[in-house]
């Protein structure tokens, strides 16, 4: 009788934990995922922007929160929040937004607070970042057919920001080059000089030389571009207008056309006459 009590003790407890466990499982599927979002500041020449991206955890993989439907604020005195209007997350996770109109509004510091609102799928999930502002201006130096680039960097009030790394490189179609050694730290007057090198070609002789301030943690990322016209000139060698052999049919050299045709047009003359010919000799034979 002991036994048989202890038997269907031991049953009730394994279904017990079994439904237990299945409950947990269920809760753990339908609990809402956190998604993360990351936010850089970049300043391209005078166009303010925020780099977002989102991305969130599913079965150890980590995806592109694409489609989130992103709030983006800006902090202002007294913990005020301005709306700044809304951005959508492309199928990569990614979106950028202009900020130009937050800089409206003079301040020391901008601080930027992107929302989203959460799903029955996610949590709700927020971030702020807080940026100064900073100024980076270039210019072209020629100093006797040697050319470099002369970047400056100073803060909101003027003043230079002295030891810090600054990237210069020459924009081309696929990836830009560095200049030089790539990067130069700024001297106690904020400035950066990078030599030129070598003088690379260029469609009309135009070269474009970035300057860039990457990632900083208190001014984001920021880039000026310098227009110049030192590069060499590229010739357009191209044959397409022209009668070469590697051109399509119509465009064949005309003593290609010409002297094939004049050969078999001969060819057949000949076989013609002898034709005719013996045609003649066979008639003459017969008569």
């Amino acid at each position: 009788m002991k036994n048989n009590n202890y038997i269907k003790q031991t049953i009730v407890l394994i279904c017990v934990l079994f439904f237990g466990f299945s409950s947990f499982q269920t809760l753990a599927k339908t609990k809402p995922i956190k998604a993360r979002l990351i936010v850089q500041y970049v300043k391209d020449n005078t166009v303010n922007t925020l780099t977002i991206s989102g991305k969130y955890k599913e079965e150890k993989i980590y995806m592109p929160a694409k489609g989130f439907e992103l709030k983006v604020f800006s902090i202002v005195e007294n913990d005020s929040l301005v709306f700044l209007g809304n951005v959508t997350l492309n199928n990569s996770g990614k979106a950028t937004f202009n900020v130009d109109k937050a800089f409206e509004i003079s301040q020391e510091n901008y601080q930027f607070k992107i929302e989203y609102a959460g799903s029955d799928k996610f949590k709700k999930v927020s971030k702020t970042i807080e940026i100064k502002i900073a100024n980076l201006s270039a210019k072209l130096i020629n100093d006797e057919e040697n050319y470099s680039i002369e970047a400056t960097l100073t803060n909101s009030l003027g003043e230079p920001l002295p030891e810090t790394a600054l990237n210069v490189q020459l924009k081309r179609l696929f990836s830009p080059i560095a200049v030089g050694s790539g990067f130069y730290f700024t001297d106690e007057n904020g400035i950066i000089v990078a030599p030129i090198e070598s003088i690379m070609p260029g469609i009309d002789g135009k070269l474009d030389y970035e300057v860039l301030l990457k990632d900083s943690d208190d001014y984001g990322t920021i880039k000026t571009v310098v227009n110049t016209t030192i590069g060499k000139p590229i010739v357009d060698e191209s044959t397409f207008d022209e009668r070469t052999m590697w051109s399509p049919p119509l465009k064949a050299p005309l003593v290609v056309l010409v002297v094939p045709n004049i050969l078999i047009f001969g060819i057949w003359s000949i076989l013609f006459i002898l034709i005719f010919n013996l045609f003649r000799i066979s008639k003459n034979k017969n008569s």
